[in-house]
């Protein structure tokens, strides 16, 4: 008997039961088959997009239509994990037989999990991600000396559990005894978001790129080239939600100075398109306010000029992991905020105070994604809000955005 939720790709609900679709059916043995084929789910997520396999097309009671999408990287892992596609229901952590036809046979679904374990799965969490970071080898200290990713690690007790979580850091790397100068050190998932956000402004400014460009002699073709390479670069940012991968810090970085009150970035822009050492580079460079506590341990505090505005990528990060929740729950993606919670390896609760932030008004969003939030308001106030108006303008009032 399906005791309701959101029904997973490859069934319908009839009688309280979930019976098999078939069409639905045949796309999820593909799933299956080409993960194992493939050997990774961003592998397997590529392979989809070629054959044109989307999620569960989905209408609720009002008539909205949601789904028919490309999957993303999470819904993958949870439907690859999913036993209700062999015939099984999970309760808490056991596994009981379903009154429901399966879908996939027991020797591809062993397979699979072998496949998922050897793999890490999507449970690698920050604790066991790769020791390289995304600007290890062009991230420069003070002095002119290269940093490295180290990191810090901290128990937590959580629910009578006790978990390692793991702070990661840029740090100098010494070579030897001989450098009597003060190791440095910055936090690794802040600088990398500052760096993205100085590069998304500057990309988006078209007369800064053709600034840059002007001066080199280069076939108008290229340069066209360049110009649409950035703008589907922005384009491609924006919907990764302020999430900071390798995709979307691009190559071009050729050195990044950290001094004490600004990060010197120089740039190739011919990199967006070419990697041609044959060819001319295209270098630019731009600087971002910046400064440090002297310890080096907190987060960075960036400095605007008066009046001018101030992303703070926590606070769009906040907002941005909350429509993004919303849109796996509403389009059937996942199916509870405990599986969310779970896959996000965050607290009880966490998940359901942040979920309302996806229904901010839409200048509120505007305004926190172009850095014109009241100074007041950061990443920290919004987690410990005790209730979110559902009217707009009484989140104006709770949030300080009276004169929006």
């Amino acid at each position: 008997m399906w005791m309701g939720g959101a029904v997973p790709m490859g069934y319908d609900v009839a009688d309280k039961a979930l019976v098999v679709i078939p069409d639905e059916a045949t796309a999820i043995r593909t799933i299956f088959a080409e993960y194992l084929a493939a050997g990774s789910v961003r592998q397997l997520s590529a392979r989809l997009d070629e054959l044109g396999v989307v999620s569960k097309r989905r209408t609720n009671r009002h008539g909205r239509v949601s789904g028919g999408k490309a999957f993303s990287r999470g819904a993958l892992y949870n439907m690859l994990r999913n036993p209700i596609y062999i015939g099984k229901t999970r309760h808490k952590e056991e596994l009981h037989e379903g009154l429901h036809e399966a879908i996939i046979d027991d020797a591809t679904w062993q397979l699979t999990q072998a496949q998922l374990a050897d793999n890490g799965g999507k449970k690698i969490s920050a604790a066991r991600r790769s020791a390289r970071r995304l600007l290890d080898g062009v991230l420069f200290d003070s002095r002119g000396r290269q940093m490295r990713t180290t990191y810090a690690s901290k128990s937590l007790r959580q629910e009578g559990m006790t978990r390692t979580k793991r702070y990661w850091y840029y740090t100098t790397a010494v070579s030897g005894s001989d450098d009597k100068f003060r190791i440095e050190r910055l936090p690794a998932d802040e600088i990398d978001r500052v760096v993205l956000n100085g590069l998304r402004e500057h990309l988006s400014d078209p007369r800064w790129l053709a600034d840059q460009i002007k001066g080199h002699e280069r076939d108008a073709i290229l340069i066209a080239d360049i110009l649409r390479a950035t703008d589907k670069w922005r384009a491609d940012t924006e919907e990764s939600d302020g999430h900071v991968t390798a995709k979307n810090l691009p190559s071009i970085i050729d050195r990044i100075d950290a001094q004490k009150d600004r990060l010197s970035v120089s740039v190739n822009i011919a990199e967006m398109v070419e990697s041609d050492a044959d060819h001319t580079p295209i270098l630019a460079g731009f600087e971002i306010p910046f400064q440090k506590r002297q310890n080096g341990r907190a987060k960075p505090i960036v400095i605007a000029a008066k009046g001018a505005a101030q992303r703070d990528p926590d606070l769009i990060a906040l907002v941005a992991d909350a429509r993004r929740w919303a849109g796996e729950l509403l389009d059937g993606e996942t199916s509870s905020i405990q599986q969310i919670t779970e896959r996000e390896g965050l607290r009880s609760g966490s998940v359901s105070r942040i979920l309302p932030l996806a229904w901010l008004a839409p200048d509120i969003s505007a305004a926190i994604l172009e850095g014109r939030q009241p100074q007041h308001l950061n990443a920290k106030t919004l987690r410990n809000l005790r209730e979110l108006p559902l009217d707009w303008i009484q989140q104006r009032q709770v949030l300080g955005f009276a004169q929006l």
